[in-house]
C-alpha cells in the first residue's frame, strides 16, 4: 500500500471530530470563468461529504454570493462570512478553483491572509509571480532553467514584424502575458500575420509576449504538499490534434483533441528530471497545494513554459489523470489538500 494513503487509512480520529466549513470559491473575472464554473463542479461532486459541509461561493464582477435554494445569499467581506436563516456560517478553510483573476493572481489570498482564513494554494507573491509569465521566466531563468527567448510589448512598444522577426525568427507564439487556458494565444507562422496575433493578445492583457517556437515534446508534471513534503505525480506527454497543432483551447477541453498520455512515453531518466525540476522549482518559487508545470523537451534541454497554480479540475484536466495513475482518487488528493491548508504549513 502506498505511503500516501496511509494518512487517510490512519486518521480515525477525524471521523469523529466536527465537520469542517469549506467554501468553494469559483468564478472570477476573466475569460476562465467557464472552466472556473467546471473545475468547481467536480470539485464539489468529489469533497468528502463525511468530513466537510461544503459551500459553493461565486465570486464575479463584483458579486459574492452563495446560491442556496435559488436565493443567493451575500457574503460578508468583513469577516468571509454568510448567513443562513439563524445561522452564521464561518469557514474553516477555502479551497479557491477560480482560473485567473482574482484567484490565480494573488489578490483572493491577498484578502483571506487578512481575514486569516486558511486556503489550498501558494501564498501572495508565489501566485502574483507565478501570474505574470514575464516576470516567472526571468526569476526561473536566474535559478538556472532554461526558457524560452522573448520579447513583452505594452501599447507603447515600438516593435515592427520585421523587427520581431528578425529577433526571434519563424514560427513564434503570440500570448496575453498574464492568462491561462491558451486564450489570446496565436502560433504565427509566416510574415504579415504577427500583428493580428498581436492584436487579438491584446484583447486579453495590457501585455503581450512574442516568444520563440520551440519544436519538441511537451510534457506536464503536477505537484503538491502533503505532510510537509512535496510530491510529483506522473508525468504527462501531450499531444494536440487540433488544426493549431498546439495545446490551445480546444485541445485542452474538448475530448479527442489532444492525446494525453500518462505515463508521458519518454525515457525513465527524463521522467526523473521532468520531477525534480518541478520539485525543485515549487520550492525555489514558494508555492503551495496544487500545481502544474508544463515543459517543452528538445535536444536534451527541457524547457520551461509555465505553472499553474490552480490547474484545472474538469473531466478532461490533467492533473486528475495524473492522479489517477498514481493510484490517488481525486476525492483522496482534495482531501490532502485541504487537510495541508488546515494544518497550517
Amino acid at each position: 500500500m502506498k505511503k500516501i494513503h496511509v494518512y487517510l487509512l490512519t486518521a480515525t480520529v477525524a471521523h469523529f471530530m466536527a465537520k469542517k466549513n469549506i467554501a468553494l470559491v469559483t468564478g472570477g473575472d476573466s475569460d476562465e470563468y467557464v472552466i472556473s464554473m467546471a473545475s468547481a463542479r467536480m470539485i464539489r461532486e468529489q469533497l468528502d461529504p463525511s468530513r466537510y459541509r461544503v459551500y459553493t461561493i461565486l465570486i464575479h464582477k463584483g458579486r459574492w454570493v452563495y446560491t442556496d435554494e435559488g436565493k443567493d445569499i451575500p457574503v460578508n467581506k468583513n469577516d468571509f462570512s454568510i448567513q443562513t436563516g439563524e445561522k452564521k456560517v464561518l469557514f474553516d478553510c477555502v479551497f479557491i478553483t477560480i482560473h485567473g483573476t482574482p484567484g490565480e493572481d494573488g489578490r483572493l489570498q491577498a484578502y483571506f491572509d487578512l481575514t486569516g482564513i486558511p486556503y489550498n494554494t501558494a501564498g501572495v507573491m508565489a501566485s502574483a509571480l507565478t501570474f505574470n509569465k514575464y516576470y516567472c521566466y526571468q526569476v526561473v531563468s536566474r535559478l538556472g532553467f532554461a526558457v524560452p527567448e522573448m520579447i513583452r510589448m505594452t501599447c507603447y512598444t515600438g516593435f515592427t514584424e520585421d523587427d520581431l522577426i528578425a529577433r526571434l525568427g519563424l514560427p513564434v507564439f503570440v500570448k496575453p502575458n498574464e492568462g491561462g487556458s491558451s486564450l489570446g494565444m496565436s502560433l504565427v507562422r509566416k510574415p504579415g500575420s504577427l500583428s493580428q496575433a498581436i492584436d487579438l493578445a491584446f484583447r486579453y492583457d495590457r501585455e503581450v509576449l512574442v516568444e520563440e517556437y520551440i519544436a519538441g515534446v511537451e510534457l506536464t508534471c503536477g505537484v503538491f504538499q502533503h505532510g510537509g513534503k512535496v510530491k510529483a505525480l506522473p508525468v504527462t506527454e501531450i499531444v494536440s490534434k487540433t488544426a493549431a497543432s498546439y495545446f490551445d483551447y480546444e485541445a485542452k477541453y474538448t475530448p479527442g483533441a489532444a492525446d494525453e498520455i500518462t505515463p508521458a512515453r519518454i525515457p525513465d531518466a527524463l521522467t526523473r528530471k521532468v520531477q525534480d525540476a518541478s520539485v525543485l522549482l515549487y520550492q525555489q518559487l514558494g508555492l503551495f497545494g496544487l500545481t502544474r508545470f508544463d515543459y517543452i523537451h528538445r535536444d536534451d534541454t527541457l524547457y520551461f513554459l509555465e505553472v499553474n497554480v490552480t490547474p484545472g479540475m474538469t473531466p478532461t484536466s490533467i492533473v486528475p489523470q495524473q492522479a489517477a495513475v498514481e493510484g490517488i482518487s481525486c476525492r483522496e488528493l482534495f482531501t490532502m489538500l485541504i487537510e495541508e491548508a488546515l494544518s497550517g504549513r
